[in-house]
Formats: structure tokens, C-alpha cells, sequence
């Protein structure tokens, strides 16, 4: 049989992937012991959705994360965890659903709009382009996150406002990690903790100074959250910083 072969962003700050769907899909594939090859595609338009990432295995191409999560799950005789079984799945799910749908507009604007993480990505792309072509892809996806985060309601804010609305998520995400054991699942990790994790993480790695990052960093609960994912999916290793072609393989 043919590989699986999740397309994804390339890697960033010690991350396997810059994108916060891909980290889900990732994480979710090793903690069920899945087999795939992670191939690194920044050109989101290339997927059957236009957006990252998607997957191929033998002639059948799928997109959407959960969607992939779904298929893959009852494909190998698991229990559907997209799907709400229980009370506490249905709270799992909105804490799930408030972060990859308002958060993730939070960490738009901290990465794109916010000056500190403008100048970030600004070195980010140039290592993965050439300085003329990077320059003028950054001002166009810029241009592209100011009228979406206004359309989508976040950029409607102003700064002081956005990222009070990050940090009160932050906050109640390390509270029911504190509730909860160290993880928002049961008895270990759930969905709902892979799907949180791909949209804090990279506020958590990166190296700018923005404020909603600056403050996942100060909440302990979230920074252990944070290693025991990368330890139990992705064996606590760094990743390399930049892949620009290829792929990499993780075993099961």
C-alpha cells in the first residue's frame, strides 16, 4: 500500500510545521500510532480545499483536518473523535471550536498584523524564499489577513482589545488543564488537546515578543501541555527549522 503523505507547511521554531492544522493532524497521527510522510508544501492553493493540510494515499486526496482525522480513525477501526459521544466530549469540542475558530484569528494578527511578529515572519519567509519574492508574498498575505481578520470580526478590535480576548482563552485553556490533570482529555490526550495545542504552540515557540504569546509563555500549565505533546508525538526533539523540499518520514 502507498504511504500516507500529509502536506504541510514547512517546519518554524522548532516546530514540525508553521501551520496550526497541520500540528493537530501531526500530533493526532503519531499518538495513534499512524505511519505517514510528512511533505512539505507551502502552496496551500495545491490541495483539493486550497488550504493546509491535506493528505494523498494511493489515488484518493482529502482535505480539512478533522475531515482527514475522521476518515483515517474509522479506516484503522477507531472511535471517531471528531465526533461528540459524551458531556464532557461536547465541552471538549467547544473549547476545540473556540480556539482553531476565534484564537486562530488571534494568532493571525499576532503573527501578521502585530509588529513584533510581522518582523518575525519577515525573517521567516526569507529563509525560505528569495529577499524580493518573500518581500512582496509577506505585503500581499498582510494585505490578505488585514481584510479577513476585519471580515471575520477580530480585526475589528483594537490591539489592547485582541489581546485581552487572547489572553482570556489562554487563561481558561490553563485552568481546564489544571482541572484536568494536565490535559483536556480524560484519561490523557484528547482531540480537543491536539486541535488547542496546533494554535498555541506556535505562540509558544516563536521568539517574538507579542503580547498573547508573551502570555502563554508565563502560564506553567500551558508550557508543560506544550512538552509532553512534542515529548509523547514527536519523541521531545527539536525538528529541523528548515525544510524547503522533500519530505520527512515518521514511523509509527
Amino acid at each position: 500500500m502507498e504511504a500516507l503523505r500529509v502536506y504541510i507547511f514547512a517546519p518554524a521554531w522548532g516546530l514540525p510545521s508553521s501551520g496550526p492544522f497541520a500540528l493537530k493532524l501531526l500530533a493526532w497521527l503519531s499518538h495513534a500510532g499512524i505511519p505517514y510522510q510528512a511533505v512539505v508544501e507551502n502552496r496551500p492553493n495545491r490541495g483539493p480545499q486550497g488550504k493546509s493540510p491535506w493528505i494523498t494515499e494511493g489515488a484518493q486526496t482529502l482535505g480539512d483536518s478533522d475531515a482527514i482525522i475522521s476518515h483515517l480513525a474509522l479506516k484503522h477501526g477507531m472511535p471517531d473523535p471528531t465526533r461528540i459521544y459524551t458531556a464532557e466530549d461536547a465541552c471538549r469540542d467547544a473549547m476545540k471550536l473556540a480556539f482553531e475558530e476565534r484564537f486562530h484569528q488571534i494568532l493571525e494578527w499576532e503573527l501578521f498584523l502585530h509588529p513584533e511578529g510581522f518582523d518575525g515572519m519577515q525573517r521567516y519567509i526569507s529563509a525560505l524564499a528569495p529577499p524580493v519574492i518573500g518581500g512582496l508574498i509577506l505585503r500581499q498575505m498582510r494585505r490578505h489577513f488585514r481584510h479577513q481578520l476585519r471580515a471575520r470580526g477580530v480585526g475589528r478590535h483594537a490591539p489592547e482589545q485582541i489581546a485581552a480576548m487572547g489572553r482570556r482563552q489562554l487563561d481558561a485553556l490553563a485552568l481546564c488543564l489544571d482541572k484536568g490533570g494536565g490535559w483536556l482529555g480524560k484519561d490523557g490526550p484528547a482531540l480537543a488537546d491536539f486541535a488547542c495545542w496546533g494554535q498555541v504552540a506556535p505562540l509558544l515557540a516563536w521568539p517574538m515578543a507579542t503580547p498573547v504569546a508573551s502570555h502563554a509563555k508565563s502560564l506553567p500549565a500551558l508550557e508543560n501541555w506544550h512538552q509532553a505533546i512534542m515529548h509523547r508525538c514527536f519523541g521531545g526533539m527539536t525538528p529541523p527549522q528548515r525544510q524547503a523540499t522533500g519530505a520527512m518520514t515518521i514511523p509509527a
